[in-house]
């Protein structure tokens, strides 16, 4: 027995796996190469991969992709399994995990009596809202109750339960409220017929709620997975009144968002390859727009109908194109994309640019700022004055951004290197995913690497790999040399390059 007292019933050989979105043929493929069953395949990749006969039962895990970030939902039986996988072979992916477990059923205890609802205390350590629309009776402080996790309030910051508990199969969900509901993705007589079905075969007291897979289920197939599930229902319910509080029990949905950095950009590239024509950069350029998007569409097709034309040459002439039409030049205005492995997303900025060279074959970009007074800048302990400014520098891959922080008088107070994954540019922004470690010179010009135990959290939590965090140690333990030694030559040397312009921002401001 498992952490709970019940899990969801479903039939598992294999875990089944759905991906929708800009990664569905390379995560296909690599699910595929990991044991994984792909159900409810879209008509494309059902052609890549020549699925004749495709699986169409619900998914085990749901993962929806759009630019570097995919969000997944996945049964709590098999989360682990699946970071693991990911974590193993993308060394620079990112998960987060969200801390609650939606559709997680637990005993709790109501704590508060609010005006609109309830406060229950379900785990030692969560707490969660009941609202009254969602509590099937009258509670006061110090009571009982079944609830089960339904979403999260970002508003209110809070967990939302609710007494109405699910259980879900393969095609159709019970709901303890008597109700008939059907997929928006299921339409016409379909729909009709399913409707008519949830009617005459919903247990009394129940409703039932049909999944997308209800589609190609046989009437016989539903009305057994429908007397299953009344038949589980019911063995839950009687155990219910035995359970103490603060227990989990039944399994829920664990929501996940996992962000792909630039190398396992690259990495889903060689992966896709293997299927179809890929272009080098496919997914970073399809994150750019819609334009990029369809140019990349057309000249892989060029690819896969044309062998005689090499898409390795293809790719060098698309993103040369690319970065001397899109990418931002020397005057522009960009933001600075700082995300947190907890997927908070900083952004800094306004910052621009003033400067741009090749630096070992990738753009560099050399930005002003201005900051506010008021405080003291994290890491270099300098205090915020009016009239500092600082210079970011951001090359293309590069796994750290420099920032150098003057005062009016043009004195230095201090560096702050940020360790993090290889940089991308995009058409008015910098992102990287921030490894939380950081080198930095102080304004009394001690030189010392900070902020290590937020990388050891994130290790031990299972958001990033032992991998990356060996990496990114590695990587600040190098910046602090060069910081000890040439580092400030090449700061003053960078400044003299850009002397002339930084001088034309302060007497514009």
């Amino acid at each position: 027995m498992g952490k709970w007292l019940f899990g969801i019933p479903v039939s598992a050989d294999r875990i089944r796996v759905r991906v929708r979105g800009v990664y569905s043929t390379a995560l296909t493929r690599f699910f595929l190469s990991q044991g994984f069953e792909i159900t409810q395949p879209s008509p494309k990749v059902c052609e890549r991969f020549s699925f004749e006969n495709p699986q169409y039962l619900s998914p085990h895990i749901d993962i929806k992709a759009k630019g570097s970030r995919a969000i997944v939902e996945s049964l709590e039986r098999f989360t682990s399994t699946f970071k693991k996988v990911l974590l193993e072979n993308f060394d620079d992916v990112i998960i987060y995990q969200e801390p609650y477990t939606r559709n997680s059923i637990w005993r709790g205890v109501v704590t508060k009596k609010l005006k609109d609802g309830y406060l229950v205390r379900f785990s030692l350590n969560q707490e969660g809202f009941l609202p009254n629309e969602e509590a099937q009776q009258q509670y006061r402080e110090g009571d009982l109750v079944v609830v089960e996790v339904k979403d999260y309030d970002q508003k209110n910051g809070r967990v939302v339960l609710t007494e109405f508990i699910s259980i879900p199969g393969e095609y159709v969900v019970l709901v303890k409220k008597e109700m008939v509901k059907v997929s928006r993705k299921i339409k016409g007589t379909r729909k009709i017929e399913l409707l008519d079905i949830g009617n005459i075969l919903r247990p009394p007291g129940w409703g039932a709620i049909f999944r997308t897979s209800a589609m190609y289920a046989s009437l016989d197939a539903i009305s057994d997975e429908l007397k299953k599930l009344q038949t589980h229902a019911e063995e839950l319910l009687r155990n219910l009144e035995k359970v103490p509080a603060f227990t989990q029990i039944r399994e829920g949905i664990n929501l996940l968002t996992i962000f792909f950095p630039s190398n396992a950009k690259r990495r889903l590239d060689d992966i896709r390859s293997e299927v179809v024509p890929t272009l080098k950069g496919h997914h970073w350029i399809k994150t750019l727009g819609r334009a990029p998007s369809l140019l990349v569409d057309f000249l892989e097709e060029v690819g896969y109908r044309y062998s005689n034309v090499g898409i390795d040459e293809l790719s060098r002439v698309t993103i040369d194109f690319i970065k001397k039409n899109l990418l931002p030049k020397k005057g522009d205005v960009v933001s600075i994309h700082h995300i947190k492995p907890s997927m908070k997303r900083i952004v800094l900025g306004p910052a621009k640019v003033i400067d741009v060279k090749e630096a070992d074959g990738h753009p560099e970009y050399v930005m002003f700022r201005r900051f506010s007074a008021g405080g003291y800048y994290d890491g270099i302990n300098a205090p915020k004055e009016s009239g500092d400014f600082g210079i970011t520098v951001a090359r293309e891959g590069d796994t750290k951004l420099l920032t150098v922080y003057y005062d009016m008088n043009l004195n230095l107070k201090g560096v702050y290197i940020n360790v993090n994954s290889p940089i991308e540019i995009y058409p008015h922004s910098i992102r990287y995913v921030d490894l939380e470690i950081d080198v930095v010179r102080t304004y009394e010009g001690d030189i010392m690497i900070i902020d290590r135990k937020k990388l050891d959290r994130y290790v031990g939590q299972g958001v990033i790999s032992k991998k990356l965090y060996e990496f990114a140690t590695e990587k600040a333990r190098e910046y602090k040399a060069w910081l000890e030694t040439t580092g400030l030559d090449y700061i003053n040397e960078l400044y003299e390059t850009v002397r002339e312009a930084i001088e034309e921002e302060l007497i514009v401001s």
